[in-house]
């Protein structure tokens, strides 16, 4: 509430010095009284009031034009590939907007957060992307070959039937995520985490993942002709019906893993721990099992022509019904409780 303006009192003079400037202020107070108490005046106090109340209201009204003018200005920007294009990004993914069919292609987006974003059919390739947030993301049917990915966090994230060739995912975490139908053909995934990762059907021809961990993950009818997997951790894997010949698994811990009807010619799984696995009707002409631990394995109607047994211990392992079993192919292994019949 505005101050009202009371009447001037007449000064009461003392100095001569000081008397022009008294009576000046009283005339000026006396001019502010009677403008004070005129209609027009009080009229003008409130018109600009409600002025800026109309320009408030006016800004919240352009607000929805504002936003549609800034996301097209920042979609120009992801499209010409130059500057700021992480920003721009980021920007439209935390105003909600629609990222599928995205264009990526070489974008520098290191540690940038995209969480649970739609980018369906984005081409993300030859883009650098390490230690960003991708979790629970749609990346189905999308590109990215070559991109650099490493330690970035794909947890949960669908990425079926993406092409991920050549891709750089070292140290990357892809817990649960859905790779089914995914080329990843010479991708390098040097210790990243898939535990759970669903790998059905995925092309994994000649990737290299020494010591990830693929615990629990499945790779029914995928393609690991001569992948790296040294050293990973495949504990409880599914590679039933999986194309694996020439795989590096020397070193690698298999336990309960299953192969049933996996071909695995000429694979190297020296010193592999397969405790309890099982390798039914598994196709392993050639293999080179030496050193493995074959404890309490299943190799029922396994098919072990030419296969290295030396040194590996079968304790209480099953192989009955195996095919094209030489005796000589058990040079120093342990066979104790082993059943052939």
């Amino acid at each position: 509430m505005s101050k009202k303006i009371l009447k001037p009192s007449r000064p009461v003079t003392g100095s001569i010095l000081k008397a022009p400037f008294l009576w000046m202020e009283w005339g000026m107070n006396w001019l502010s009284y009677w403008f004070s108490h005129l209609a027009v005046f009080t009229l003008l106090k409130y018109v600009g009031k409600l002025a800026i109340l109309v320009a408030i209201i006016g800004w919240f009204m352009e607000a929805p034009a504002r936003r549609q003018i800034s996301i097209r200005e920042n979609w120009a920007i992801l499209y010409e590939k130059g500057g700021g294009r992480m920003e721009a990004l980021l920007f439209l993914h935390q105003e909600g907007v629609d990222l599928r069919g995205l264009n990526g292609e070489y974008g520098f987006f290191e540690g940038i957060n995209l969480q649970g974003a739609n980018l369906y059919g984005a081409d993300m390739s030859n883009a650098k992307l390490a230690k960003a947030n991708l979790s629970n993301t749609t990346l189905t049917n999308s590109e990215l070959n070559k991109a650099v990915l490493d330690s970035a966090n794909f947890t949960a994230a669908k990425l079926a039937n993406s092409d991920l060739e050549g891709a750089w995912l070292r140290n990357s975490k892809l817990d649960r995520a859905d790779l089914t139908f995914t080329n990843l053909s010479r991708a390098f995934v040097n210790g990243a985490s898939l535990r759970r990762a669903n790998l059905n059907e995925a092309r994994l021809s000649h990737a290299y993942f020494p010591a990830a961990d693929l615990s629990g993950a499945s790779f029914q009818f995928a393609k690991l002709d001569s992948t790296d997997l040294k050293g990973a951790k495949l504990r409880d894997a599914d590679l039933s019906l999986a194309d694996m010949r020439g795989v590096k698994l020397f070193d690698a811990d298999l336990t309960n893993a299953t192969f049933t009807f996996a071909i695995l010619v000429g694979a190297d799984l020296s010193g592999a721990v397969l405790r309890g696995a099982d390798l039914q009707n598994t196709i392993l002409i050639n293999a080179n099992l030496e050193d493995a631990v074959l404890d309490s394995a299943d190799l029922r109607g396994a098919n072990l022509r030419g296969v290295n047994l030396k040194n590996a211990s079968l304790r209480g392992a099953d192989l009955r019904s195996v095919r094209f079993l030489n005796d000589s192919a058990f040079v120093d292994a342990d066979t104790t409780g082993i059943r052939l019949r």
